[in-house]
């Protein structure tokens, strides 16, 4: 009796300890690939990073995860033409089934999705024809204004009310303007599509793309998703 005592005594101290390991080591790997994803995507903070599953040492073995879910308060992309950069704010991405190579010098996911939103400021920065974007207090409506070249009137201030979307992968629409003021009715049709630009986006993790764009008070939020996504660039 008092041997089986001591030998369950010894499992529970062998198990404390495991676990003890077991979580040492997670804070560890979770530090490195935030540190690594922090320079090869040169993001001003370190990411948060959240490798999911026990134990995770038998993960480790096999450079085999479940889930990792990361975020940053910011990822910059852009137009990929040289414009200006675009934030994406508070990015976040669940990732499933993830493969790591190396000293986490490769973080591959067989899915993700994610969440982020882009400021208004940013957005109308980025879009041609500097048009300015703003809430446009409905739902998937934006207020859209610009300076457009009249004929014979010259530059006019005018303004409309638009829908946005995503079209071509990652790209951003305006689309469906209405309301146009600011202009006589007889050249709306003219200040339509200058009201309307498209926007590419360049720079998101390989293997994402953009699901939805849906504008709010403080921005736009987005949602993204794919597959082979690389967590690292």
């Amino acid at each position: 009796m008092r041997a089986a005592r001591r030998l369950l005594i010894v499992l529970i101290v062998l198990a404390a300890l495991f676990v003890a390991a077991d979580r040492i080591t997670l804070h560890i790997a979770e530090s490195q690939a935030a540190s690594k994803i922090q320079t090869e995507r040169k993001l001003p903070q370190k990411p948060k990073v959240s490798i999911e599953g026990f134990p995770f040492l038998t993960q480790l073995a096999s450079k085999k995860f479940d889930e990792i879910k990361l975020s940053a308060p910011e990822l910059t992309v852009n137009d990929g033409k040289g414009g200006p950069d675009i934030q994406l704010q508070n990015f976040r991405i669940d990732a499933k089934n993830v493969k790591v190579t190396g000293d986490y010098s490769g973080i591959v996911a067989g899915s993700g999705t994610g969440t982020a939103r882009i400021s208004y400021a940013d957005l109308s920065a980025a879009l041609p024809n500097k048009v300015t974007v703003g809430y446009g207090g409905a739902p998937g409506k934006v207020k859209v204004s610009g300076t457009f070249d009249v004929p014979v009137l010259g530059a006019q201030q005018v303004s409309g009310t638009a829908d946005i979307s995503v079209v071509d992968g990652n790209g951003i629409s305006l689309n469906n303007i209405s309301g146009i003021s600011g202009v006589d009715p007889t050249v709306a049709s003219l200040v339509s599509s200058f009201l309307q630009p498209k926007l590419q986006l360049a720079g998101l993790p390989s293997g994402l793309r953009l699901d939805t764009v849906q504008p709010g008070p403080d921005g736009i939020d987005v949602t993204v998703s794919g597959t082979d996504v690389s967590l690292g660039n």
